[in-house]
């Protein structure tokens, strides 16, 4: 069984059916949240027509109206069995002390539970983060390599040997175990164990940007290998790995950009896995 607690009006700016007027009170109050599986989170944030807020409201009500809330001796021990499993989304605090209306039952988190499991939670959105700042640090030249040159002229490094004062700081990545030794290095291979206590939006989100910097660096070994610049912008598996996550305008926003189109496609990533955690990078 698993869950997300929704906001029927949106958590913030450019968010599905977000309301400019409501207060931060009245945003994350039960009364604007609803439960929902991952799979209708996504379908119904992304057809607001189809999905307005007074639907969703009906929706709630209708739900609700077919609920019958246990006694409150038992909340603690329901609590117990489904509080693993139940994912809140878009919260500034991981898993809160909302009542969770879940199927036919009504469920108040125990205090010792939810805050042991909210600890634990913190611990591995902060892993997951601190990884991906190794990452970042060990790929690193990848992305200023992207930054500082061209495609053609990156085309015409690896063809004629030009710009070579620049680009030989990537040389490396011509032993195709470097990328490999990179992840080890960052602490990716140990990641995994933090995935039961994160979303899945949130897992999503770090999968993609380690999956991209692995394929970027990927590429560069097989630009070594064929003597000519395999650009990721071209690329349908860096493609697949930014659409599964980024609105497709932002992808082709990346990719258009001569110079630092990695870059963004990071930052984008890295903005949307803070979001995720409830820890927005504020708007500018």
């Amino acid at each position: 069984m698993t869950g997300e607690v929704c906001h029927i009006k949106g958590a913030r700016p450019g968010s599905a059916r977000y309301d400019p007027g409501q207060i931060d009170v009245e945003r994350h109050a039960y009364a604007n949240l609803v439960l929902m599986c991952p799979t209708h989170h996504t379908v119904i944030d992304d057809d607001e027509e189809a999905y307005t807020v007074e639907r969703l409201c009906k929706i709630k009500a209708a739900h609700e109206a077919q609920s019958a809330p246990i006694p409150d001796a038992e909340h603690a021990a329901v609590a117990e069995v489904f509080i693993q499993s139940v994912s809140n989304v878009g919260q500034s605090g991981g898993l809160s002390a909302y009542t969770l209306n879940a199927s036919t039952v009504t469920v108040q988190s125990a205090p010792s539970t939810s805050h042991l499991t909210r600890q634990r939670q913190i611990q591995a959105v902060e892993h997951l983060w601190q990884v991906l700042r190794n990452l970042s640090s060990e790929f690193g030249l990848v992305v200023f390599v992207d930054t500082i040159l061209t495609p053609s002229e990156l085309e015409a490094y690896f063809r004629e040997g030009k710009f070579a004062r620049v680009a030989d700081c990537i040389r490396e990545y011509a032993d195709m175990n470097v990328p490999l030794r990179k992840f080890a290095s960052a602490g990716a291979n140990d990641a995994a164990k933090e995935r039961p206590f994160v979303t899945n939006r949130l897992w999503s989100v770090f999968f993609v940007l380690q999956g991209l910097y692995g394929r970027t660096a990927l590429l560069l070994t097989n630009s070594y290998k064929e003597s000519r610049f395999v650009n990721w912008r071209a690329d349908s598996g860096c493609d697949q790995l930014l659409r599964a996550i980024l609105p497709a305008q932002a992808v082709d926003h990346a990719k258009a950009q001569m110079t630092g189109g990695l870059r963004t496609a990071i930052d984008s990533l890295e903005s949307r896995f803070l979001a995720e955690a409830g820890m927005d990078k504020p708007h500018e």
